[in-house]
């Protein structure tokens, strides 16, 4: 047994050494385009990044909170047992019965559709739909993305 982990060990040993020594000798990759030794080039700088637009989403389910001084509408979903909550603008479009409305007229326990984007981590609302007052339709019980 000692006869064959001798040669082993010496076998690792000069492999460990002439790896690092072999890598070493190998130079940077020349620059693709002609310039300064060295200097990267425009093929070797990253593509600079453009944010993605930010994408709806709806959700749908009982109001569990109005704060007309925060403006927010916060929204339950999942059996009402999580939430959502959403900030108001001056550019959401809100509806209560077919009819267009305001923040003040959303109450708590009305059933809502809404349509909002998440920017700089908020949830901006573009549109809220009120179902009619004394609707039996369940919500669907879910967020749902387009």
């Amino acid at each position: 047994m000692m006869r064959i982990l001798k040669p082993l060990a010496i076998a690792a040993a000069i492999l460990a050494l002439t790896v690092p020594l072999a890598m070493a000798q190998t130079g940077p990759a020349s620059p693709s385009t002609p310039g300064a030794p060295g200097a990267p080039g425009p093929s070797d700088l990253p593509a600079p990044r453009t944010p993605s637009p930010p994408q709806e989403k709806l959700i749908d389910g009982p109001v569990k909170n109005v704060d007309p001084v925060a403006k927010t509408v916060q929204v339950g979903w999942f059996l009402g047992l999580l939430s959502t909550t959403l900030e108001v603008t001056g550019d959401t479009q809100i509806a209560v019965a077919g009819m267009k409305a305001s923040l003040l007229d959303i109450r708590e326990g009305d059933k809502v559709k809404a349509s909002y984007e998440a920017r700089d981590g908020k949830n901006i609302a573009k549109s809220i739909e009120v179902a009619p007052r004394g609707s039996t339709a369940p919500p669907s019980g879910s967020p749902r993305t387009p």
